[in-house]
């Protein structure tokens, strides 16, 4: 097997499907009993929106904020204070217009602290961002997400003291990897570079723009049909709509 050049890595997970993200959700109440709906906010967000967690948790709607809404321009945009950038520099940001439309449901009575709204100790502030990343991951788990079964880690259960093997399920960096995935197949590189606030664009390339390959290979068979030169495989509707023709076609010459 061919090593990795120094300094490549490879994703510990990978996006998940639109149909995962909904398990996730299903399973929020069983995780969160007491706020499950804001567990369920939060996830919507980091679906739509491509936050980092700790960005996602600190987002706010007051001005003073280190990340926070702006709505008052031509589209809806956030400022990042370097104080929460990871590049450490001031920023105004474009946000997906799906994230936009979910920030301007909410009412504007209720425009106000925290976006998501999931507090920590101190009242007004986050939760803090490894609490809330363990909730998300446990609730991947709940879902039965599994986004890389080579890596697994021991349970053992309070009970009974059984050990059982786990493998890594979702996280809320899966959600993330999931939206850049979504729009590297609307935008070019250096526009979701943008999207995902990636210092480096190779950053983005690495673990974004690389479409499935099943995406791929299904577009080389329609256009192209297999590597032997021969028509892509025909589908089962497809068939039965050539036999239905042959069927009403009129018997002449070597047909009778």
């Amino acid at each position: 097997m061919p090593k990795l050049t120094k300094g490549d890595r490879t994703m510990r997970g990978r996006p998940i499907t639109a149909e995962e993200y909904e398990r996730m959700l299903t399973k929020v109440a069983g995780v969160r009993k007491g706020d499950a709906e804001l567990w369920k906010r939060l996830l919507r967000g980091l679906w739509l929106s491509g936050l980092r967690l700790s960005e996602a948790l600190q987002l706010s709607w007051d001005a003073d904020a280190a990340i926070t809404v702006r709505l008052g321009g031509r589209y809806p945009m956030l400022r990042i204070f370097a104080e929460a950038q990871k590049s450490k520099r001031d920023a105004l940001l474009p946000i997906a217009p799906e994230f936009a439309e979910f920030l301007l449901a909410t009412p504007e009575a209720d425009r106000h602290g925290l976006v998501f709204g999931i507090e920590g100790l101190v009242r007004g502030k986050p939760v803090d961002t490894q609490r809330a990343s363990r909730i998300v991951a446990k609730i991947g788990e709940e879902a039965l997400v599994v986004v890389d079964p080579n890596i697994v880690r021991l349970r053992v259960c309070k009970k009974t003291g059984a050990v059982t093997k786990v493998p890594k399920c979702a996280t809320a960096h899966d959600l993330r990897r999931a939206f850049g995935t979504r729009w590297s197949k609307r935008v070019m590189p250096v526009m979701l570079q943008r999207l995902m606030r990636h210092a480096s664009i190779e950053t983005t390339m690495r673990y974004y723009v690389e479409h499935n390959a099943d995406d791929i290979s299904a577009d080389l068979w329609n256009w192209q049909g297999n590597v032997s030169g021969s028509v892509a495989p025909e589908t089962q509707s497809a068939a039965t709509s050539a036999a239905e023709s042959e069927e009403r076609k009129p018997l002449v010459g070597n047909d009778l």
